[in-house]
């Protein structure tokens, strides 16, 4: 064999073994929400005798009972730098299974649902022709300003601000606290700790709840 075509073959050998032995770059982690809901003592109290504090320094919920027991417990995604959730004393102004943004959305065709314009905030110009608005998706809301801030079902990653101000949770405990919570329930948003021991460090009902996996656009 000429000696040419040898030297080929030995560094094409070679590029072959250094490719083959290269690890693959690991997979993002995703930090799944945790919550816990004690679900006898959610059978036995009644809707509207409970309230909720939400610490931003945990960046977590507790839904407590009228004896400071809590109820439900679950991380919590607050607002971005700019977009920081509002501290102090609230009551619940609003309730609704389902409220669309007014100031966060889309632009879809009109006949077909197809997204044109994913972040109709960052849009300049006229809405495209043949479009209408579409505000992005909060469920179980929970209204705490007249300026649009709430409580509700949102995606997000443990540990990260996501929100324009409101506070996102994970679905099923989220749904528990719409469920116990009625309007004129009190809400205290701060950046101390929780009055009532964390629940969050227990066993949850697997690695990736339900309400968690889906990482939706940027909300309210």
């Amino acid at each position: 064999m000429p000696a040419k075509v040898l030297f080929y073959l030995l560094i094409s050998v070679c590029l072959s073994s250094c490719q083959f032995g290269r690890k693959p770059p690991p997979a993002p982690v995703f930090k799944h929400p945790r919550w816990h809901i004690d679900e006898e003592r959610c059978a036995a109290v009644k809707p509207g005798k409970v309230r909720m504090d939400i610490s931003l320094a945990s960046q977590s919920a507790q839904l407590l009972d009228e004896k400071d027991c809590v109820l439900v417990e679950m991380d919590v995604s607050p607002g971005l730098p700019g977009h920081e959730t509002p501290t102090g004393n609230f009551i619940v102004k609003e309730k609704l299974p389902l409220k669309r943004s007014d100031l966060y959305g889309q632009y879809v065709k009109t006949d077909s649902g197809e997204v044109v314009v994913a972040r109709t905030w960052e849009h300049s110009g006229p809405k495209p022709a043949g479009t209408k608005y579409l505000g992005i998706a909060m469920p179980f809301w929970l209204r705490l300003t007249d300026d649009g801030v709430g409580v509700h079902v949102g995606g997000f990653e443990r540990g990260n601000c996501t929100s324009h101000g409101c506070v996102r949770c994970p679905e099923e405990p989220q749904k528990k606290c719409w469920e116990l919570c009625k309007p004129g329930v009190r809400v205290h948003i701060h950046h101390g700790a929780h009055p009532a021991p964390s629940m969050l460090d227990q066993p949850q009902s697997s690695e990736a709840p339900h309400g968690t996996e889906h990482r939706p656009p940027p909300q309210a």
